[in-house]
């Protein structure tokens, strides 16, 4: 009896040791440290082939134009502003002409001609560093010119004897905004290194922390894939140079005033 009750005794504690014996799970798996990520920084430059601006001037020999003698400019068929008026002005002092605003003067200058005009678009291509670029070839290829806004800027003058109305002197001087302007354009971009595979490790990582996963990789082991990493070069932002049609109509009171004082160093003053 005592031997009965002693096996039903091991019986019930060997069943009650394996019913609160813990089912093994591993542990909750965490992201993987994100690698250092790179990002470096370059510029660009694209450039055009400049023309002169085309000139021309003829001096007639009716009447000698002398040092002193005087001038007064005529703009009425010509917007020509207060600054402009001021240049003109000075560039014919610069020659020894004495500009009058009222009574009479020697000659009358008259401005014909200032006009402005947006032309067809000049391409800039892209310029090979001097020092070697690590990012050239493949920005080269995704950006190898620029297309850009342009003007024409026209100017013409006539020198007229007011005495007897003889045309003295006649010019007229023209030039594009890209030849204006000659510094190449400048942009900037940056190389950046990105984790490619991120989504497919946080969708790893979500799948191993499920409850049956757990329990699977008690007993088996697991490898979570490592982060990718791919370079990627940014879009280009321009740092230097008119390009587009607001930076380029900047630069017209800077024409007009070049091709003005080009046309006036051309009066022959004795």
């Amino acid at each position: 009896m005592l031997i009965r009750f002693i096996i039903i005794a091991f019986l019930v504690l060997t069943t009650a040791a394996c019913t609160s014996s813990p089912t093994p799970v591993a542990d909750t798996l965490l992201m993987p440290q994100k690698p250092l990520l790179k990002t470096q920084h370059y510029q660009i430059s694209y450039s055009t082939e400049h023309q002169s601006p085309k000139v021309k001037s003829v001096q007639l020999p009716a009447h000698k134009v002398k040092r002193n003698q005087t001038v007064s400019i005529i703009a009425d068929n010509t917007s020509v502003t207060d600054t402009l008026y001021t240049q003109i002005t000075d560039a014919l002092n610069a020659i020894q002409l004495n500009v009058v605003s009222k009574g009479t003067s020697d000659y009358t200058l008259s401005i014909h001609q200032l006009e402005l005009n947006f032309v067809e678009d000049t391409k800039y291509q892209i310029d090979t560093p001097e020092s070697p670029l690590p990012t050239f070839e493949k920005v080269s290829l995704l950006h190898p010119s620029q297309q850009c806004a342009t003007i024409s800027a026209d100017v013409s003058m006539r020198l007229t004897h007011r005495a007897s109305g003889d045309v003295v002197w006649f010019g007229k001087s023209a030039i594009e905004s890209a030849s204006f302007h000659r510094e190449p354009l400048i942009y900037s971009y940056s190389q950046e290194q990105i984790i490619s595979n991120e989504l497919e490790v946080a969708s790893f990582i979500h799948q191993q922390n499920t409850e049956q996963a757990r329990l699977l990789r008690a007993t088996q082991k697991v490898v979570t894939p490592p982060y990718k990493t791919i370079s990627k070069i940014s879009s280009l932002t321009k740092v230097q140079g008119p390009c587009n049609r607001t930076e380029v109509s900047a630069l017209t009171p800077m024409m007009q005033y070049y091709l003005s004082s080009i046309l006036i160093d051309k009066i022959k003053v004795q």
